[in-house]
């Protein structure tokens, strides 16, 4: 069983972050059977009665107590349909971050706002999230307490002692500046006594009977977990140059020397086969593959249309390579001029040529993303680095330096030989 990440300094997060997503009803963000299956997850394999029953009373006093005959799977149906306005009688449900074995999937922290600074608990909220998000094995979901108040989940793919769950939550509120207190930062689990229950906390988006109100999921990145069986992905994200050609596809693995389109094949697609035809060749190259690929890569694939020529052309390779600078140069102009504002100041900040390669490429993976209303796109390393004509290793890098400078922003992790980590954009 891995440990729990542990870290000494939330460094480089910012309060004033803006959210992933906008607040929305549980059951506008999962389908029933999900909303069940993450609930079956935060059960901790207890039995069916060791969960936390949510109600009014007949006075209409809120109650959250253990359940004593009722059964798990009937209260969270039930939950499932106060969420939906089915329900004649609200109720909700918690669950216990513990087990008989004394471990957890998952944690949780609670930042209200008790004192009526508002502002406080959504900045502890926002930062947490930001801070937990570096962790890949981490899967986070962010909602609204159904009050001003917030409430961040932390799962895992694995049980943990509670111990480290304890030790996790104590050390990013420690790091947040935030006081473990009623009122202002409650965790859970929290430290209690050998053997004693933790105590519960309600469901995401689950209803507050306080408030008569449901709480709304800003973030959400627990899909993979939310799945039974999930065989290896083969994206059908398909990239598009400005006419709308089809682009390469984007696999989550690939082993070609040099990237030339995937399937598409640009070099067969854009090769020289009768005379005169040198220069519309290249142009149809370069237009097709400048928002896919690094300048280098695109060079290398002008120089291996022109060597794998079936004809003879009259240029000179190295007219060849030059006209294809030209064509990129003004394809770079015209690039730019699309940019908002905000894009065109944070890639006039980039240092390097490559940082501005990756800056294209993925402005362009998530305009493809929106046009097939999507809100994110997958970013897997190696294909990425095949386009770029860079290790894994430095793309990585660059990932993280993107993500540190609020360019794009995680939203769900990998899943090791499954599917790539899942991104949007931010600016």
């Amino acid at each position: 069983m891995n440990s729990l990440p542990i870290f000494d300094e939330l460094s480089g997060f910012a309060p004033s972050a803006i959210l992933v997503g906008e607040g929305q009803p549980a059951d506008h963000v999962w389908t029933r059977e999900q909303f069940l299956r993450l609930c079956n997850l935060m059960r901790n394999d207890n039995p069916p009665d060791e969960f936390l029953h949510v109600y009014r009373d007949s006075k209409g006093v809120a109650r959250f107590v253990k359940a004593r005959s009722a059964k798990a799977d009937g209260r969270i149906t039930w939950a499932w349909d106060t969420i939906t306005g089915r329900a004649k009688y609200k109720v909700a449900v918690g669950f216990y971050p513990w087990n008989h074995r004394g471990e957890s999937r998952w944690g949780a922290m609670d930042f209200d706002a008790h004192d009526g600074n508002v502002k406080r608990a959504k900045a502890l909220a926002i930062t947490a999230l930001q801070a937990l998000q570096k962790y890949p094995q981490l899967y986070l979901i962010l909602t609204t307490s159904g009050s001003e108040g917030w409430h961040l989940f932390v799962f895992s793919a694995q049980f943990h002692p509670i111990a480290e769950w304890v030790l996790l939550l104590k050390r990013t509120a420690d790091s947040l500046g935030a006081e473990i207190r009623s009122g202002v930062c409650e965790i859970f689990p929290n430290e209690t006594r050998t053997g004693s229950r933790p105590h519960a906390i309600r469901g995401p988006g689950t209803w507050n009977p306080k408030t008569n109100q449901l709480g709304a999921i800003f973030y959400t990145a627990i899909a993979p977990l939310l799945q039974k069986e999930r065989k290896k992905e083969e994206s059908s994200f398909l990239y598009h140059s400005m006419e709308r050609v089809n682009g390469a596809q984007l696999n989550d693995s690939g082993s070609q020397p040099f990237y030339c389109g995937g399937y598409q094949n640009w070099l067969k697609h854009f090769a020289i086969t009768k005379p005169g035809t040198r220069h519309e060749q290249l142009r149809g190259l370069v237009y097709r593959i400048f928002r896919q690929v690094s300048h280098g890569v695109a060079r290398r694939n002008a120089d291996m249309q022109y060597q794998a020529a079936r004809v003879q052309p009259k240029a000179t390779l190295a007219e060849h390579l030059e006209e294809f600078e030209d064509l990129w140069k003004w394809m770079t102009d015209q690039w730019q001029a699309e940019l908002s504002e905000v894009e065109r100041e944070t890639f006039a900040l980039l240092e390097t040529e490559i940082e501005r390669d990756l800056f294209r490429i993925l402005r362009n993976f998530a305009q493809y993303a929106c046009s097939q209303k999507l809100e994110v796109f997958p970013f897997p390393l190696q294909h990425v680095a095949e386009r770029l004509g860079v290790s894994f290793q430095y793309v990585s890098k660059l990932r993280q330096r993107f993500t540190d400078r609020s360019i794009i922003a995680q939203t769900e992790p990998a899943i090791i030989n499954r599917t790539a980590s899942r991104f949007c954009w931010c600016l």
